[in-house]
């Protein structure tokens, strides 16, 4: 098992940094959380809910749709929540419903920006743990491409032995990489098998012009589960997921309490709140996840009174219960605020020219991309990076893998975007290829 990640929420970064936790890398997971909520309230929507029985049926390899209630569906299986938004298309030439969350969703903090639009660019692959790190993490190889990263700690119950399999999705996670919402792990006498399998598959398919298999298994991400349904799982695989499941609502109870010193006292005992802010006669706290060390609340105390804010109704009514435990006699209940962030986007803006969803909003933060910080960079923007000739390096292979992502996009039929106006800005070059897929 792992240490406790409440332990070592100050202790130096898992990336080496040498800054603690909680102020490198750990804001990436209290984003990523915060970003998969949100996904959640939006396949609540009845327009998503629609298409999941017809998608469930692909994704379980059935020839019918499931009845209802029997097959899987996007709130309660985070692995098909994955496939439904990432690789489901079901209007052909529109992209993944990914995109049209991108293009509809609304206050999104530069984190969780960053953190959607790696899961646009970054394709499901099965990935063998080449070393463990422990405690801090894994270096994995993608079995395709070959291509190696080093992948947190943080989300998983315990690591990964080294030759395991690992089927998922990588996400920049500061400067390290961070497993997506949901994991298929296999062990190592499944590989040989699992590979035969897709090759099968996508010798059966027979695409009417040449399709490389890392393109052809980044349009049929379900393989890897029906390989897994199909052997993955008798072979010893286990399926995880490592976030909680729960819908972005975001809201406030407000209770009434007048005996300030002693209500800042009882607070302070408490190990599961840590002091965040104190100014004047205002104290914030934050509301620790032991399990996770990740923030899910927080606690404002100011003259006369107490609020308790979260970003969904499970973690709000568990923080108030938590807080009147340990205020019991000090503070009554006021009201309850529910603060918007419902399950409801806006309404789709017009797109021209049939670009897919999601075009709008790589657009959107292409254009600020100069001036956005990068943890890649040491939280320099790359205008800033620019000025030194190691920065201009880093901004040079940034722009190329970018450029490697966006031209998979395009393959696929994908929102993409060219990136040539960046370069100009900076006054590099054109790469001389388009580079290997993946």
């Amino acid at each position: 098992m792992l240490p406790t990640p409440r332990r070592q929420r100050h202790a130096p970064c898992l990336c080496g940094s040498g800054r603690p936790l909680s102020a490198c890398c750990l804001p990436w997971e209290e984003a990523f959380q915060r970003l998969v909520a949100r996904l959640m309230a939006f396949v609540a929507t009845p327009g998503i809910q629609r298409l999941e029985a017809t998608a469930a049926a692909i994704f379980t390899s059935s020839d019918v749709p499931p009845l209802p209630g029997r097959g899987p569906t996007a709130s309660g299986d985070l692995r098909f929540l994955e496939w439904l938004l990432h690789d489901y298309n079901p209007r052909r030439g529109e992209g993944p419903l990914l995109g049209e969350f991108a293009d509809t969703v609304q206050d999104l903090s530069p984190r969780e920006e960053e953190l959607l639009l790696a899961s646009l660019l970054a394709p499901a692959r099965a990935w063998e743990v080449t070393e463990v790190l422990a405690p801090r993490g894994f270096l994995v190889k993608d079995l395709l491409t070959g291509a190696e990263g080093q992948v947190g700690s943080l989300g998983l119950h315990d690591l990964p032995i080294q030759s395991d399999i690992l089927i998922c999705r990588l996400l920049p996670w500061g400067r390290i990489m961070r497993i997506g919402a949901g994991l298929i792990r296999l062990p190592a006498v499944s590989r040989e098998e699992m590979l035969a399998y897709l090759r099968t598959a996508y010798q059966m398919a027979r695409p009417a012009r040449h399709v490389s298999l890392e393109d052809f298994l980044d349009g049929a991400a379900h393989l890897y589960h029906h390989f897994f349904l199909l052997r993955g799982s008798a072979l010893g695989g286990r399926a995880y997921e490592t976030v909680r499941r729960a819908k972005f609502a975001p809201g406030r109870l407000t209770y009434r309490g007048e005996a300030t010193l002693r209500i800042r006292a009882g607070l302070d005992r408490q190990m599961e709140l840590e002091l965040d802010r104190e100014a004047g006669d205002e104290a914030r706290y934050a509301w620790i996840d032991l399990d996770r060390a990740v923030v899910r609340g927080t606690v404002l105390v100011r003259a006369g009174a107490v609020e308790v804010s979260a970003d969904t109704r499970e973690d709000l009514a568990e923080a108030g219960r938590y807080v009147e435990a340990c205020l019991r006699g000090l503070v009554q209940p006021v009201e309850a605020i529910q603060e918007g962030g419902g399950s409801t986007p806006p309404p789709l803006p017009a797109r021209g020219g049939g670009f897919p969803h999601g075009a709008a909003f790589l657009s959107r933060i292409l254009d600020g991309w100069p001036d956005r910080p990068s943890p890649l960079l040491h939280d320099r923007t790359p205008r800033e990076a620019y000025a030194s000739r190691s920065g201009r390096q880093l901004v040079h292979a940034i722009l190329l893998g970018l450029e490697r992502d966006l031209a998979r996009q395009k393959r696929l039929g994908r929102a993409w975007a060219d990136l040539t106006p960046l370069r100009e800005q900076f006054n590099l070059p054109a790469p001389t290829s388009p580079g290997p897929a993946g």
